[in-house]
């Protein structure tokens, strides 16, 4: 892959990744055997999307290639306190794609390398009002003119991977790493500290980060863990008087293990950190909490073709009440996860589906985040859909 596609294949992740929030701005696993059991398995590595949860996997894997697209279906409403609009709902559909490939190069049968590109985060919503603004017209409706900003934000996050792993003999014991490169798109037309709205511009941002990972295998007990350092975007020039930094994405550091029943039966349990709260602006700024993510799930082979999996996934939402109107434009609130997905397998290829659903999750706004507590009794709500389709094809 030359330099010229791995930039285009970024770039097309990072514009069909448009509008979502799970954890935080995270999906909760990448592509559907991750999404299968919530996300689940940071200790047994199942495909190549595990260059992104934890790269010392690839010492299990066989030599292949995985591609997804998720169509993902957020609604989002909001009720502001500060806009004639009432209530307000926003169903828009994203399509969030990944492709991603593992092989064997280096150092007889210890040393593999694998390379990924993924569509990871992203927030926002796009409602046909403003959150602030407006005066009523004489039928008491909004006033369109004056509620066509502050209505809009879209976050779009695509990373890619080159990692390599080394496995330690008969030990059971592997390490991997690699860099992360981020490419990000933003828009939005809310209003800046001095209540004047942003361009509702695209611009773009670039980033770099790390991703290391360990795994021991002990019989039927796995033990994983990994870690990702924060990733250092460049600015967003067009909103320089939004941000007060770049908008960074968080560190995050996830361990788990993995227990074979069954000789067919898999249980996986993960606890995740993710560090929102350390970066500058959406810790500092827009007053995001570090998020605390507890992941279980089952993998049962049923057949030699067929694989059923099933999971759950709780983190408390990164912002809460006392700040909910400051983010009701990144309503990152979901917390709960149900997920299930199969595979099924055929000669050199398998096909992997999986759907995820997020309960509902409300929040009304106390005021604390606006000056003389404007905004309070401002509600906003999220519930998600998900549903995933993939393929692998084996070397």
């Amino acid at each position: 892959m030359n330099k010229r596609l791995m930039i285009t294949a970024v770039a097309a992740a990072a514009a069909a990744t448009q509008v979502f929030a799970t954890e935080g701005i995270n999906l909760i696993g990448v592509g559907p055997v991750q999404q299968g059991t919530a996300g689940a398995g940071v200790a047994s590595a199942k495909d190549s999307t595990w260059l992104i949860l934890n790269p010392a996997g690839l010492v299990d894997l066989q030599p292949s290639m995985d591609a997804s697209f998720q169509v993902f279906a957020p609604v989002r409403t909001i009720n502001s306190t500060l806009s004639f609009a009432g209530e307000q709902e926003d169903d828009s559909m994203f399509v969030i794609p990944s492709i991603s490939t593992s092989f064997g190069c280096c150092q007889g049968e210890n040393g593999f390398v694998g390379l990924g590109i993924y569509g990871t985060s992203g927030m926002g919503v796009d409602y046909d009002f403003g959150r602030v603004g407006g005066d009523s017209n004489s039928d008491g409706m909004p006033d369109m003119a004056q509620n066509m900003v502050d209505q809009m934000t879209e976050l779009s996050v695509a990373k890619m991977t080159a990692t390599y792993a080394y496995r330690f003999g008969d030990s059971g014991l592997s390490i991997g790493a690699g860099p992360i490169i981020v490419l990000a798109r933003f828009r939005t037309d809310m209003l800046d500290p001095t209540f004047t709205p942003a361009s509702g511009k695209w611009d773009t941002a670039y980033g770099f980060g790390g991703i290391f990972g360990v795994n021991q295998h002990l019989g039927r007990l796995s033990l994983g863990a990994s870690y990702m350092t924060e990733q250092n975007l460049t600015e967003f020039d067009e909103y320089d008087s939004l941000f007060i930094d770049s908008l960074n994405l968080p560190q995050q550091f996830t361990i788990g293990a993995a227990y074979n029943v069954l000789d067919n039966v898999e249980v996986a349990l993960d606890y995740r950190w993710i560090g929102w709260g350390e970066l500058d602006t959406m810790g500092d700024q827009f007053g995001w909490e570090n998020q605390n993510v507890v992941k279980a799930g089952v993998t049962w082979s049923a057949t030699d073709a067929l694989v059923l999996r099933t999971g759950i996934s709780y983190g408390k939402s990164p912002i809460d009440e006392s700040t909910a109107f400051s983010n009701a434009l990144f309503p990152a609130i979901m917390e709960t996860h149900f997920a299930c997905g199969a595979s099924y397998a055929w000669e050199q290829w398998a096909a992997h589906f999986a759907y995820i659903h997020a309960f509902e999750e409300n929040l009304t706004a106390n005021g604390n985040d606006m000056p003389f507590g404007m905004g309070a009794g401002t509600e906003i709500s999220m519930y998600q859909n998900s549903l995933t389709a993939g393929v692998t094809y084996t070397f």
